[in-house]
């Protein structure tokens, strides 16, 4: 099929380009005026083997024009792009993009007949769940976040959409961990930062649901078929505790960690004070009050649709962890 595709210079978003290009899909790129050349964002050797199949637009996704240019003539729609973070001082830029150009996206997409139309939200969205195990029945939550909250509210406009009957297919990624292509990093591994620069680490109750960002691709990839109508796939891998997670940075770094115990409240509290000085002090994007309450929480996910409707097996979330510390570059 011919794919549109937003967010394609991103973490996730060049990982599941790069699986669309290798099952034999045409994309279409739309990008920033500025990002990096795509040709930087694939291995060379893959680069030259797909180029003639990848068609690079340049715009912004805030623009209906660009959208429209975007849609214009393509089967699917593979939207990944979002303003992921945890400072709060970028709320309005992230309602903007997170849920008014998806709002936008989604809508034209359906309109134009488009199908599948792949969603790329957040295990955030969903964060904190009534439900002991987040599935993809889950409610969209009422987020403490900016991230959250924009996360959630576009979550619900894609779900009145489905409801409406478009043949979009939402999915629910968790802490992605892995390798970048191009060098990008996710969120938790910059979240790493900290840790290594300080040599401390607190010593908790807890874990995230942790998937390898390979995985998500694949779920992406293997979503991308039409007529299945609307669907929802968690995204959650294996629930790591946080212990594991130093244990594993400290193996592979080879630095010395010191573990400081901490109760799950005090920990929470230092990620507020954090949301409250990250606008004037340089503090880890890792560390805020979501962060810690994602951590202390610890829920669990239920991907066993995603699993067998995809016929997808997860890599382990730990090695994934192990080579981004490792810095390996993917092949």
């Amino acid at each position: 099929m011919r794919i549109a595709v937003t967010g394609a210079t991103g973490y996730v978003g060049a990982h599941t380009t790069a699986a669309l290009l290798a099952d034999g899909h045409t994309v279409r790129l739309l990008t920033l005026p500025g990002e990096p050349d795509v040709a930087t964002l694939f291995p060379a050797q893959f680069y030259s083997e797909h180029a003639d199949r990848i068609e690079v637009l340049e715009g912004d996704i805030r623009d209906a024009t660009a959208v429209e240019k975007l849609l214009d003539g393509a089967d699917a729609l593979l939207h990944a792009a979002g303003i992921v973070g945890t400072d709060d001082s970028r709320e309005q830029l992230m309602w903007d993009v997170n849920v008014q150009a998806t709002t936008l996206i989604l809508s034209k997409a359906a309109m134009l007949g488009l199908d599948p139309i792949v969603h790329v939200a957040s295990f955030s969205a969903l964060f904190p769940s009534p439900d002991p195990v987040i599935g993809p029945n889950s409610p969209s939550a009422l987020a403490r976040s900016a991230y959250g909250r924009t996360k959630a509210a576009a979550d619900r406009v894609a779900r009145a959409l489905q409801q409406a009957g478009a043949p979009i297919v939402i999915t629910y990624p968790a802490s992605v961990v892995g390798p970048g292509l191009a060098g990008s990093r996710g969120i938790t591994e910059q979240g790493w930062e900290t840790i290594l620069k300080l040599g401390i680490a607190p010593r908790l109750r807890g874990g995230m649901q942790m998937i390898d960002v390979r995985d998500v691709a694949a779920v992406h990839a293997a979503a991308m078929v039409p007529g299945r109508g609307p669907r929802r796939y968690i995204c959650g891998g294996e629930l790591i505790s946080f212990n594991a997670m130093v244990d594993i940075l400290e193996r592979e770094t080879g630095s010395a960690i010191r573990r400081i115990p901490l109760p799950g409240k005090l920990f929470r509290a230092i990620g507020s004070v954090c949301d409250v000085l990250r606008p004037v002090l340089p503090t880890s994007a890792g560390l805020s009050y979501e962060a810690a309450w994602l951590l202390t929480s610890a829920v669990p996910t239920d991907d066993s649709l995603t699993r067998s409707e995809l016929e997808l097996d997860w890599r382990s979330p730990t090695d994934a962890l192990a080579q981004t510390a490792r810095k390996e570059v993917p092949a």
